[in-house]
């Protein structure tokens, strides 16, 4: 995931677009993640999975954020110059989702 956002940081900079990642880890986990990846964006921590159980993709009892590996690993949401959610992906984390993202904004 990291690196797509890192290729296209400056072209979300440019359409004043915020992308946020999503975790469910302590705020320790979720910085060592943040500094081990070089990772572009703020990560929002979900502890109890609130965020990920409204939108459908977590359980609060899966040992993993998004309950369904099919359905992906690292959840995002991007948010435009107004506040709103212009986009959110359980998984948006290869470059060629990260362009078809960009081009349909």
């Amino acid at each position: 995931m990291a690196l797509g956002y890192r290729e296209h940081a400056q072209t979300f900079v440019s359409k004043n677009l915020v992308v946020y990642g999503i975790n469910d880890k302590d705020a320790s986990n979720a910085r060592e993640w943040v500094e081990k990846e070089n990772l572009p964006f703020t990560v929002l921590l979900d502890p109890d999975r609130n965020v990920g159980i409204s939108y459908g993709m977590s359980e609060s009892e899966s040992e993993r954020y998004v309950a369904n590996p099919a359905h992906g690993r690292r959840p995002a949401v991007v948010i435009d110059e107004e506040g709103c959610i212009a986009a959110w992906d359980p998984d948006m984390n290869t470059v060629e989702q990260i362009d078809a993202l960009l081009a349909g904004l």
